[in-house]
């Protein structure tokens, strides 16, 4: 009787190991680079508390597929996307392009990607002093000829008319940008400032003094965006993520983040 007692529990405990075992690993990459609110320190290391907003809106929504084993790994941008198409890596966050389109697997609906599965809205203004003698009209701006915008390494240069245009001076560090705005060394930098219909104001910004200038500069969707391999292996556990983003975007995790 206690030989068939130690079978079953054996039994039981070896059916729990292998349920365990048989979660599927989704290997995720991200930059290797601070980019708050997204991701936070640097190099190859995944903090442990705080590594950033996308990361835990992404570990909330992986918890609730439990079929699914999230794996983080951080390289420079481009070698995440260079990973992507080649299937070492399964999954990253990023906007829609048609170049990527080619190697990578988006929501779509119609023929295009789905706004409604996508993984963020957000929308990026301006950031400028309380004394700058130039405005923004939110086509352009007036009182000065040509804006000087830090941003970090790695950001598209912004897109301006022929009459009015925006000069890039890139930074190492959002941190940077915002200590050359405060000295006065450059005109204005960018921050989120609105995610969806919800306006934020970075503590950042308040505590230094700068003002925000709507309307927003531009907006972007971003895209839990899947390796190729990925999507053909693992195509309903793919769908389940995207579809829980119709109604998970991150929002109050975001907004935690940038009022810290």
């Amino acid at each position: 009787m206690l030989r068939i007692l130690l079978l079953f529990i054996c039994a039981v405990a070896c059916s729990a190991a292998s349920s365990v075992s048989a979660a599927v690993p989704l290997n995720f990459c991200f930059e290797d680079k601070e980019l708050a609110p997204y991701y936070y320190g640097n190099g190859a290391q995944v903090l442990p508390n705080k590594p950033g907003a996308t990361i835990e809106h992404l570990q909330q929504l992986v918890a609730a597929v439990p079929q699914l084993e999230l794996k983080l790994q951080r390289l420079p941008w481009k070698r995440c996307l260079a990973a992507l198409a080649t299937g070492e890596i399964d999954a990253v966050v990023g906007s829609y392009s048609s170049e990527r389109a080619e190697f990578a697997v988006f929501p779509y609906r119609d023929g295009k990607p789905d706004p409604q599965r996508a993984f963020n809205l957000h929308h990026t203004c301006l950031v400028s002093r309380q004394d700058a003698p130039w405005q923004w009209t939110g086509t352009g701006f007036t009182g000065i000829e040509q804006l000087v915008v830090a941003r970090p390494l790695g950001y598209a240069p912004l897109k301006s008319n022929p009459q009015q245009k925006f000069s890039m001076h890139y930074t190492s560090s959002s941190d940077m940008d915002l200590d050359l705005l405060e000295k006065g060394r450059i005109n204005a930098i960018t921050r989120l400032c609105q995610i969806g219909d919800l306006k934020v104001s970075p503590a950042q910004i308040s505590l230094r003094g700068l003002k925000i200038l709507y309307p927003p500069l531009y907006d972007s969707r971003g895209y839990l965006i899947f390796s190729k391999n990925f999507y053909q292996r693992e195509q309903q556990l793919a769908e389940l993520l995207w579809q829980q983003q119709i109604n998970n975007k991150g929002t109050d995790i975001y907004r935690r983040y940038l009022e810290e």
